[in-house]
């Protein structure tokens, strides 16, 4: 039998056969036909979907406390500014590394200003510098809040699951300090992300005035150790007659080291001088959550789930 310029095959009723491409519910056989079909039947369950889906996102945007980042920029001082450059360090670490005990004080004369802003980038990082401020400030119950019971003052867990100042070094160098170097200008930028603004400028500025301060202690410390032992050995030298240059070159070293001194005492911004303090950011500059992204996101997966729900509970009832 022909129909249209087809044959039949044989065995086959007219009421029994479509046309090819037609579905037996009027749409397209193919796989966007069957699937738009099955969507339209389903269009309560995957409307369904779809709005929970974006539901959770909104609420999870405004659920979720919020977090706001702190930016302090500094810059590395470099204390050959110091005025410091008119001593011939060669020829007085030679004279100096001749004498016993003298050895590390020539080492330090000779020591270049990158090293030394490389030990404040390594101190500002430092877990000595975090465990001292944090011992101080008292931050693990900050840190840790939902494990701190604020009413009794006392940790909620176990004993053996207190938090203790390496895993709140681990926390806050990993999610709330960050640590940037802009090679070419010089630029140190310190980061602090957390959900109180206010928290978190006192930290960076904290953060870097404690590094000031100890770098700043470490060389008064060496400065006094280095003076004393200079002026042992200027005293032995004229006792012993020594030549006028080894004289010369501990006089230059006790100058140096002087300078040293008073550059440190009267330094209060030691390792880094502040270039942009950090300021209180404004509500709506928060990091996490971000809303819109959020409102996106659940829009994405509110399709998907409604166009994959709707299409598994459209296979389910074909199967039936």
């Amino acid at each position: 039998m022909a129909w249209a310029g087809r044959t039949v095959p044989d065995g086959a009723s007219d009421s029994a056969w479509v046309p090819r491409g037609q579905g037996g519910d009027g749409l397209g056989g193919d796989g966007l036909g069957l699937f738009l079909g099955r969507l339209r039947r389903h269009w309560f369950l995957a409307a369904f979907l779809f709005l929970a889906s974006v539901g959770a996102s909104v609420a999870a945007a405004f659920l979720l406390p919020s977090y706001w980042r702190v930016e302090v920029l500094v810059m590395p001082v470099s204390k050959s500014g110091a005025g410091f450059s008119n001593l011939d360090l060669g020829s007085a670490s030679g004279l100096l590394g001749g004498l016993g005990g003298l050895g590390g004080v020539a080492g330090l004369l000779g020591k270049s200003s990158s090293s030394n802003e490389d030990e404040a980038m390594a101190v500002l990082g430092s877990r000595e510098l975090f465990d001292t401020y944090a011992t101080q400030q008292d931050l693990l119950p900050i840190l840790f809040a939902s494990k701190w019971d604020a009413a009794a003052k006392q940790w909620k867990v176990p004993a053996d699951e207190v938090p203790t100042l390496r895993r709140g070094f681990k926390l806050f160098n990993r999610s709330i300090r960050d640590i940037t170097l802009d090679r070419r200008s010089g630029i140190v930028t310190l980061a602090i992300t957390w959900k109180d603004r206010d928290l978190a400028v006192r930290w960076a500025r904290d953060l870097i005035a404690a590094t000031n301060a100890q770098l700043r202690d470490r060389a008064l410390a060496d400065a006094n150790r280095n003076l004393a032992y200079l002026r042992t050995a200027m005293a032995n030298a004229q006792k012993e007659g020594n030549s006028n240059a080894l004289n010369a070159a501990l006089v230059s070293a006790y100058e140096r080291t002087l300078q040293n001194y008073m550059y440190a005492t009267g330094q209060t911004e030691f390792a880094f001088r502040i270039i942009d303090p950090p300021t209180v950011p404004d509500v709506r500059e928060r990091v996490w959550p971000n809303r819109p992204l959020f409102l996106a996101l659940g829009v994405i997966l509110g399709a998907l789930l409604a166009a994959g729900g709707a299409h598994l509970r459209g296979r389910a009832v074909g199967r039936r």
